[in-house]
């Protein structure tokens, strides 16, 4: 196994060993999807599997794993500087949400989840609105806050009261659809690429060629990716590879059904 891949986390699935790596926001660079395409051909199954908190996880072998730290998941293409800062500062098992304000990220169960409102974010703990908002620079003392709680099931919002304004709660709108970005996705002059994983399931050489793409990806909690800011030639070239390795481009197509890990 590749020194360089660290599992957040081992479990057993059926007698099988589950190595997850913790990508914060999801983004994912190149090299890092070499290495985890050594380490599923080396020690895995031969596959990558991309999980609802946009982790990965490779499946078969022997794996140790470092201290564990924050599962950050993020509304795709924000707050990423956010998402690192706070992994970096949580050293436990702790899952937290950052939505941009569309509600798609926490209508998944997060321990800890932030929504975007005007200038600050409203505090959800176990899904649940607290009726307090933080200051987008005071989230990583209220994440760390919140995290010194012995258990998660005590997480509460007076630990962090002094950083916090009372709000009225926001209702999250109902779902409209699958919320992953699909297909050809146009911004500033650049071409980003949203693509399905059917079932969540990377072939380690569809891996390779994602990291000979040298762009960064961001993995989606909705058996997606996104390929960024590529220009518009090359991004016809990489469809044109990846589509029939797997990866789908149609946001239309029944294989972006199947509900993520």
């Amino acid at each position: 196994m590749s020194s360089d891949v660290v599992f957040q986390s081992v479990s057993v699935d059926s007698g099988v060993s589950v190595g997850t790596v913790s990508f914060p926001a999801g983004r994912v660079g190149a090299s890092e999807w070499e290495m985890l395409a050594d380490v599923a051909e080396s020690q895995g199954d031969g596959a990558i599997y991309v999980t609802s908190l946009a982790q990965c996880q490779v499946r078969g072998g022997s794996y140790s794993h470092a201290e564990p730290c924050a599962t950050v998941v993020a509304t795709p293409g924000h707050f990423v500087a956010l998402a690192r800062e706070i992994a970096g500062a949580v050293r436990r098992e702790l899952t937290v949400g950052l939505d941009a304000g569309d509600g798609a990220i926490l209508r998944q169960s997060f321990d800890v989840g932030f929504l975007l409102v005007d200038a600050s974010f409203h505090i959800h703990i176990n899904g649940v609105s607290t009726g307090q908002s933080v200051a987008p620079d005071d989230v990583v003392e209220v994440v760390r806050g919140l995290a010194d709680a012995s258990e998660l099931s005590e997480l509460s919002v007076e630990a962090v009261s002094k950083l916090c304004t009372p709000v009225a709660p926001i209702a999250l709108s109902a779902p409209k659809g699958n919320p992953a970005p699909i297909g050809w996705l146009e911004h500033d002059g650049v071409v980003s690429l949203g693509a399905g994983i059917p079932g969540g399931r990377v072939e380690a050489r569809l891996a390779r060629f994602i990291a000979v793409i040298e762009a960064e990806t961001t993995i989606t909690p909705w058996n997606s990716l996104i390929i960024h800011d590529l220009h518009e030639g090359v991004a016809e070239q990489v469809v044109k590879v990846l589509a029939p390795m797997g990866l789908v481009f149609d946001a239309n197509s029944p294989l972006l059904e199947s509900p993520a890990l």
